[in-house]
């Protein structure tokens, strides 16, 4: 990523941070280190309620901001700018942390839903078959087979010696 890339992001997160109720100017600046490493402030301003935010040195900054890139734009995309490492006057690091507080917390991704099923409209409803009267559909079942249960053959004795026996019987 390049410096003008992380800008662009970070740019785009901050501007949705509202500096309204801002009751002091407080100029920040931003020390990016990592992918896409530079410089750049936001000035806050408390005669017109706006966000400044420029892509250069701020060198009489009120506030300093030192972060690696993935940590700032994940903590101005999260809203989870708690975590960033703020120097200079508490009392301007207080008053942008309130412009901070302001950034909207991401919408949590709901689960995906179930495709509803649509109700059925007139013009379907002429396109499906019309029901057949119950008489003409109930269908006679034939009744069951029966099944004859086939007697049991012994496993004790086998079918040759069996046969012997009844041909003794017989003589």
């Amino acid at each position: 990523m390049t410096f003008d890339e992380m800008f662009a992001q970070a740019k785009a997160l901050l501007e949705n941070a509202s500096a309204k109720d801002t009751d002091t100017t407080v100029s920040v600046q931003f020390d990016v280190s990592g992918d896409g490493c530079g410089a750049f402030y936001a000035v806050v301003s408390a005669d017109s309620d706006e966000l400044t935010i420029e892509p250069f040195d701020y060198k009489d900054h009120d506030v300093l901001v030192s972060a690696d890139s993935a940590a700032l734009l994940d903590a101005l995309r999260t809203a989870e700018t708690a975590a960033l490492d703020l120097a200079g006057e508490w009392e301007k690091i207080a008053a942008f942390r309130r412009v901070l507080a302001t950034l909207p917390a991401p919408e949590e991704k709901k689960p995906a839903a179930a495709p509803k099923a649509e109700a059925a409209s007139p013009a379907a409803a002429e396109k499906k078959p019309a029901a057949a009267p119950a008489a003409k559909t109930a269908a006679v079942k034939p009744a069951a087979k029966a099944t004859v249960a086939k007697p049991a053959v012994s496993a004790k004795k086998p079918a040759a010696s069996a046969a012997r026996k009844s041909a003794r019987k017989s003589k």
